[in-house]
């Protein structure tokens, strides 16, 4: 049966007042016969550091599955400490018998002493120390871990609820209406993809966030799906300010004309040249014919605009196959990606 805790508390205690009867005894009495004040010396040791050892050992084993790399320390320590105990005692009596016949008792006396010190040194601090501070450093970095997964499933939780969860709510209550669920659901999503993926806040004065906006804007209003693609970013200028006008314009377009439910955008800024690229499947023009006088928004919209500012834009359509926009803009002391 194993000893109860507190009567190894109690071994403890008594080991250390052994010690300092050991240490009194050593100044005050005369030194007993070497064989004695050895078993004396170990039995002082083993009742100081043993007891702390058992508690050790339990607290190792009933840890053993998560932790493994304790229970190994510990026993590794132990077999060292028990070698250099044992072992010393008697290399100092082959050493004496061998290299110091005449005075054998103090040599063998002095190496045993430290060998048992160094031993009791060594199960000390690698056999309770160590192991107990590796379990402390452990418990503390399980539990703050544990602290982090809970913090993060409530906040996962909260952002769900006032998202998803709402928009499900909402879109049951409007399925009879494709228009509002489409636009919840998009927005639903975009809110999520940004939530999920990190998405940066968008920032005052931005291209790509201003780009962002534009296209989220004629989402909500057209019920249409952009598929939008930043690459880089620079500051806003006339020039850029310029370019997000005639990329959005090109999208209304495509929402209003097209009859295409998805539209691709492409916007880069690489060294000082911006580039964007507005595409559709939809049912496209034949840019031959003209435009009709009420429809200018290519020609002033686009290509007026992109040119007052040093831009290029060149529109692309065929009839069954769809529109594409490539506008092109210097843009100097531009940040790329």
């Amino acid at each position: 049966m194993q000893l109860k805790t507190r009567w190894l508390l109690l071994l403890a205690a008594l080991g250390l007042v052994l010690v300092g009867w050991w240490f009194w005894a050593a100044e005050h009495t005369e030194p007993p016969p070497l064989p004695v004040l050895i078993a004396d010396l170990v039995a002082v040791a083993g009742l100081a550091i043993g007891p702390w050892l058992v508690l050790i050992g339990r607290q190792l084993l009933r840890s053993q599955d998560g932790e493994p790399m304790a229970g190994t320390l510990f026993s590794r320590v132990i077999v060292v400490a028990a070698i250099i105990g044992l072992g010393g005692p008697l290399a100092a009596v082959i050493a004496a018998a061998f290299f110091s016949p005449e005075q054998p008792d103090i040599l063998v006396m002095a190496l045993s002493v430290f060998s048992i010190i160094a031993a009791t040194a060594i199960a000390l601090v690698g056999g309770i120390v160590l192991p107990w501070v590796f379990l402390l450093t452990r418990t503390l970095a399980k539990e703050r871990s544990r602290r982090i997964r809970a913090e993060e499933r409530a906040e996962i939780a909260a952002h769900l609820h006032d998202s998803g969860l709402q928009a499900l709510t909402l879109i049951q209550k409007q399925a009879d209406d494709s228009g509002s669920v489409r636009r919840l659901a998009r927005g639903t999503e975009r809110d999520l993809r940004a939530w999920l993926y990190g998405a940066p806040p968008a920032a005052e004065g931005d291209f790509a966030a201003a780009v962002r906006a534009g296209a989220e804007e004629v989402e909500d209003r057209f019920d249409v799906t952009v598929e939008l693609v930043t690459v880089g970013t620079c500051a806003m200028d006339d020039r850029a300010q310029a370019a997000v006008g005639a990329i959005r314009e090109a999208l209304t377009n495509a929402a209003k004309h097209s009859q295409a439910r998805r539209v691709s955008v492409l916007a880069e800024v690489a060294g000082d040249e911006l580039f964007a690229l507005v595409r559709d499947r939809g049912c496209g023009f034949d840019p031959a014919a003209g435009t009709p006088d009420d429809r200018r928004g290519i020609a002033d919209s686009i290509e007026a605009r992109m040119l007052r500012h040093g831009g290029t834009a060149e529109v692309r359509s065929s009839v069954g196959e769809g529109t594409e926009v490539e506008l092109h803009m210097s843009m100097p002391g531009a940040a790329g990606p």
